[in-house]
């Protein structure tokens, strides 16, 4: 289904450029000069692939019934082409085509000598032309076929907004009650070269202003890269201090630590040794009282015991 959608968007876009293609360069031999004969900017009538679309679905079980083909290829082109010219000239009060000075029109907007061309090139696009044109879209790859498709579609919606636009802007102006593509194209063409020239100035400011934004960054990411600089050199600098004086103030303070130390043990020595004085005075006075003790006991014996100094003396 979504292959078939894609196929008829391609026929769209080819009888639209083919009736662009031969509605300007036909212009040719009776103006002299090439005028866009599209309602739009870009290179495509879209009524033509309208037309076609159409006709390639209405009148496709047809195709076994040459006369009824003709007739009806006939009649849906001159309602298409008849409704066209009258919404259009409604919408933006002016004409792009004018057939009252030919025979047999009606209101201007169509005549047989048109229909009966678009009749003839209906039923030649429903016998060869399609399915020429389908052979050859059939055989593009998926994927690339989705590509193309999305691509020109996009490109005519944005052609068909910017060109509403400006002839909607020719509105409020008068137009002579006959052809006026001429005309309108003149002024489209006029209006499209000074929406490109805005276009152009703004985009050169912007890149003005781009490119002086873009020194501004500049100049101001050298500041800080000068900034950020000086602060890593700073902090290099001290770091380097502080690792060339850590091995002095580590010595200071083992040899802060080492005098705490040896003060500590000295007063600890100091204590001991007092204690110590004071024990051994302890000590000496108690033996010193016992030592006389035992010389009173002796004393007392020998004066008691005469005999027994003599055997202690052997003994």
């Amino acid at each position: 289904m979504l292959e078939k959608i894609e196929i008829y968007i391609l026929l769209f876009f080819t009888y639209s450029f083919a009736g662009w293609f031969m509605e300007s360069f036909g212009g040719i031999f009776k103006e002299k000069k090439l005028i866009n004969r599209g309602f739009l900017i870009g290179p495509y009538c879209p009524v033509y692939g309208v037309g076609v679309i159409a006709i390639t679905i209405l009148l496709s079980k047809y195709t076994n019934d040459l006369p009824v083909l003709f007739v009806l290829c006939i009649l849906i082109c001159g309602v298409l082409e008849y409704s066209t010219s009258y919404i259009m000239e409604k919408q933006f009060h002016a004409r792009w085509w004018d057939y009252r000075n030919k025979k047999f029109n009606i209101n201007g907007r169509i005549c047989l000598e048109t229909l009966l061309p678009f009749g003839i090139v209906g039923t030649l696009i429903i016998y060869y032309a399609n399915p020429f044109f389908e052979k050859i879209y059939m055989s593009i790859p998926a994927n690339l076929l989705n590509i193309i498709t999305a691509v020109l579609s996009i490109l005519f919606i944005i052609d068909t907004i910017v060109s509403f636009i400006i002839i909607s802007s020719f509105k409020g102006e008068i137009f002579a009650s006959k052809d006026n593509t001429e005309e309108i194209s003149n002024k489209v063409k006029d209006k499209t070269e000074e929406i490109g020239n805005k276009v152009k100035d703004k985009t050169e400011e912007a890149l003005e202003k781009a490119e002086e934004d873009f020194k501004l960054f500049g100049k101001e990411l050298k500041l800080r890269r000068i900034q950020f600089e000086k602060k890593a050199k700073y902090t290099r600098s001290k770091i380097s201090n502080a690792i060339i004086e850590s091995p002095k103030e580590l010595a200071e303070r083992i040899n802060r630590k080492r005098e705490l130390i040896n003060s500590a043990i000295k007063n600890k020595a100091d204590e001991l040794a007092d204690e110590l004085k004071v024990k051994r005075e302890d000590i000496t006075k108690i033996v010193k009282e016992n030592f006389k003790k035992k010389s009173i006991l002796k004393k007392r014996l020998m004066e008691a015991f005469p005999k027994l100094e003599i055997k202690i003396r052997k003994e």
